[in-house]
Formats: C-alpha cells, sequence, structure tokens
C-alpha cells in the first residue's frame, strides 16, 4: 500500500544529482511513488545548489509556485535540502511559512523519519547539523541511478580548502572519505546490477583517504576499483589541482578501466587572482601537471572551470585567463561570472567587478572555448572511437552514448545499438556540442 507520492526537483552539480538520488531510494523504501509533477505530490523536496546565486534564486522561485499547491492540500510536506538549505536554513523557515523542512547534506538518511515526524506533529524542522560519519546510503539499491548503464557512487564529501569565493566547506563540512570496502562493495552490487560504467564522486577526490588514517589514498582504491569483473569504466570528478600528482596521473595511463579524461578546474590564468582565490598554485605549476598528463596519456580530454570577473581581476589578469586558454586548449571548460557568497572571504573583497564587464568577458571565453572544442570535434572526423551507449532517443530510435573522453556521440540510423553495449564507432562529423558516427 502507498504512503504517497513525492516529487523531486534538483539544482546543481553532480552531487546534488547523485544526493537527490539517495533521496528518492529512501523515499521508495518508506512507500511513496514518484510523480512527474509536484501537483499530483504529497512529498516535494527541493535540492538545491549555493555555488552561485543564480541557483539560489530558483530556489525561492521554485517555493513561490509551491505556496498555491499547499494551500490546495494543506497535507503536502514541503522539504528544502542541499547547500541552500545548510546555508540559509534561519532565513527559509522565517521567511517561507508554509515550508516544512530544510535538510542538509549531513542528514539524508534521516529524510524518511523527518517527514514522519511533520506527518504527525505538523512540527517544523531544522535537520541541518553536521555529523562526524560520512553520509551514505546503500548506493546499489534497486532502481537507483540515472541508467541502467552508468551510476554514481560517492567515494567522500565535504572540502578542507576554504577557497575565498567557494561556499562548500561550509555547506558540506570538512573532507571525508568513505572506507575503501563500502566503495568498493557498492560499486559490486552497481555491477552485478548491470551498470557498465561508474563516476566517483568528491569536492577533491586528490584528499581522498587523507582522514582514514590507514594508508588508503585515490589511486590505490582506483587499482581495487579496477579489478571489478565487469566493470568497462571508471571516471571521476573533481580532482583539485594542488592536490593532484604523478601516482593518480600514472593510475590513469596504466588502468584500463579508468577513462582518459579528467576536470581539472583552473579558475583563473593570473598567478595574481589564484592567490586572491586561495587555490594553492601558480599558472606554471597548473600546466606542468597537464603536460605530464599528456605525456603519459597522450589521447587525455582535460576539462576545466572557469571564473571571470574575480574581485579586483584587472584587464590584464583576464588577458592572462584568455591567453591561458589558448594555450592549453581545453577540450571543454565551465565558465561562470563570479557571484559573492554569503560567509566567503571574497564576499566583502573590495574592487567588486560590475557586472556587465563580467558579462562581456564571459562572452569572450565563452568565444574562444567554442572554437577550441569545435577544432577537437572536427579532428575526431574518420576516427574510430569506443562508445559506450547510453541510451535510445524517443520517435527516432537513434542511439546515443559516450567516448571514453566524455564526448557524446550520436549514431547515424536508428536501433543500430543497444544500451550497455561497448562498441566502435566511426566518427562521421564533428558538432559544435557533439559527434555523429556510424557503427563499424
Amino acid at each position: 500500500m502507498s504512503n504517497g507520492n513525492f516529487y523531486i526537483e534538483t539544482y546543481g552539480c553532480q552531487m546534488n544529482e547523485h544526493d537527490s538520488e539517495k533521496m528518492a531510494a529512501a523515499l521508495k523504501r518508506m512507500g511513496l511513488t514518484p510523480v512527474p509533477t509536484p501537483e499530483a505530490a504529497d512529498v516535494v523536496l527541493i535540492n538545491t545548489c549555493s555555488i552561485r546565486e543564480k541557483a539560489e534564486h530558483k530556489v525561492y522561485s521554485a517555493l513561490g509556485k509551491l505556496k498555491p499547491l499547499k494551500k490546495k492540500n494543506p497535507l503536502m510536506i514541503t522539504v528544502v535540502a542541499g547547500c541552500v538549505a545548510q546555508q540559509r536554513r534561519a532565513d527559509l523557515l522565517k521567511k517561507v511559512g508554509h515550508l516544512d523542512a530544510v535538510v542538509g547534506a549531513h542528514q539524508i538518511s534521516e529524510l524518511p523519519s523527518i517527514i514522519r515526524r511533520v506527518r504527525k506533529t505538523k512540527e517544523r524542522i531544522d535537520a541541518t547539523q553536521f555529523t562526524s560519519r560520512v553520509e551514505s546510503l546503500h548506493l546499489n539499491a534497486p532502481g537507483l541511478g540515472p541508467s541502467r548503464v552508468w551510476s554514481y557512487v560517492t567515494v567522500m564529501q565535504g572540502c578542507s580548502n576554504f577557497c575565498a569565493y567557494c561556499v562548500v566547506p561550509f555547506t558540506r563540512g570538512p573532507e571525508q572519505s568513505r572506507p575503501s570496502e563500502e566503495v568498493i562493495r557498492d560499486v559490486r552490487g552497481l555491477v552485478n546490477k548491470g551498470r557498465r560504467e561508474v563516476t566517483l564522486l568528491g569536492q577533491n577526490v586528490n584528499a581522498y583517504g587523507r582522514d582514514l588514517g590507514n594508508g588508503t589514498n585515490f589511486p590505490r582504491l582506483l587499482q581495487e576499483l579496477d579489478r571489478i569483473e565487469g566493470l568497462a569504466r571508471i571516471r571521476f570528478t573533481t580532482s583539485h589541482p594542488k592536490d593532484f600528482g604523478t601516482d593518480l596521473a600514472r593510475a590513469m595511463a596504466d588502468l584500463p578501466s579508468l577513462c582518459e579524461h579528467i576536470h581539472l578546474p583552473l579558475q583563473s590564468g593570473s598567478d595574481r587572482v589564484l592567490k586572491a582565490m586561495g587555490r594553492g598554485y601558480t599558472l606554471a605549476e597548473y600546466t606542468a601537471k597537464v603536460e605530464m598528463l599528456r605525456q603519459m596519456i597522450p589521447k587525455v580530454a582535460i576539462t576545466a572551470d572557469m571564473i571571470v570577473g574575480f574581485p579586483g581581476e584587472s584587464d590584464e589578469d583576464f588577458e592572462q585567463t584568455l591567453s591561458a586558454l589558448e594555450r592549453i586548449r581545453y577540450d571543454q571548460i565551465f565558465s561562470f561570472k563570479f557571484s559573492p557568497r554569503a560567509g566567503t572571504r571574497a564576499q566583502n573583497l573590495p574592487d567588486q567587478i560590475p557586472d556587465e564587464i563580467k558579462a562581456a568577458r564571459l562572452k569572450q571565453v565563452h568565444a574562444i572555448q567554442d572554437r577550441i572544442t569545435l577544432d577537437y570535434h572536427r579532428a575526431s572526423e574518420g576516427v574510430i572511437e569506443e562508445t559506450l551507449i547510453e541510451g535510445i532517443k524517443e520517435g527516432s530510435g537513434q542511439p546515443y552514448g559516450r567516448t571514453r573522453t566524455n564526448k557524446i556521440v550520436n549514431l547515424d540510423g536508428s536501433n543500430c545499438a543497444a544500451p550497455g553495449e561497448l562498441i566502435p564507432v566511426k566518427i562521421t562529423k564533428g558538432l559544435k556540442h557533439s559527434l555523429v558516427g556510424e557503427r563499424v
């Protein structure tokens, strides 16, 4: 017998997406059924991100839309989870009268008991305390994950770097690693359920194991996972440049299942700005690691994050960023205007950059990177790429998948491959955001 329906809306990064998967699994275990719209739900959960101001505004907008639904159905339970819940818990409960609970990143496993408590007592709950244990549910629960081909697996949570612009240490707490045997067990369980690929998640995977005190580190974990029979591919994100070393590069070069792709955020091409950000490396140190990667793994694809308009960023600083883009030539970047976040050091720095200048600089960054990405994609034409088929497009029946370097491939023709197949594909056309290919 169903205990009602639930709807989850998610904003943010892969960690947030995976947290929503864990929340959905927990709600299913207590007898709730997922529905595609909040109008049909008895429990509505908004899982939030506070990395940028725009994402935070979306949360308040979504809560505004829930007010008439709550008025129509007073028994509806509304929950805000994730980073905005952690950071704005008092404001949310004070300003949003129709909100029943705020749930932080460390309290996901308590979600069922929180919902039962709200149903029974009608009280409004603040569950945003940090815990000393790593938040984890069994990640290999039936039906968990974005597809039956690949899944996320959390290896650690939190960050201890305190970069000047970033709220993650405040919203997710310090770095905490999951025991390696727990990660290995979860990955084995996912492979037994048909997953061919896993993406390992952590705010800084290079710090994995430091807090465990048993000699475990990230390359050793990757070696153990590589031994799992039936696991075709391993990816990971994110890797902090200051902690990236030869041991991880060697693992990427030597382990057959480890994909030739790394996300290595630069953030700025100016040493002065990098120092103000508290990143812990110079451009020269960063580019030396990129060169090492490309020497050890010639086909490696490197992606990055870039922030423009950090307080005090001069025209010269910005030109150094553009120069770095041209020199490093990333396969893809994720670029953003600086957004001051409450509680961070950068919020109150002098020389804040006007928004129109930030917008103009971001446009220049996009133009350069779009050209470079298209160059890479066109250079792939005629090349045969191992492609893991992830799904079939509705209507056209066209299969799609990803290369080992994390590029999207749409196959010519319909029903020429099935999800889960690992096949050779000849690239016939390189487009701005994807590749087109035919099965060999």
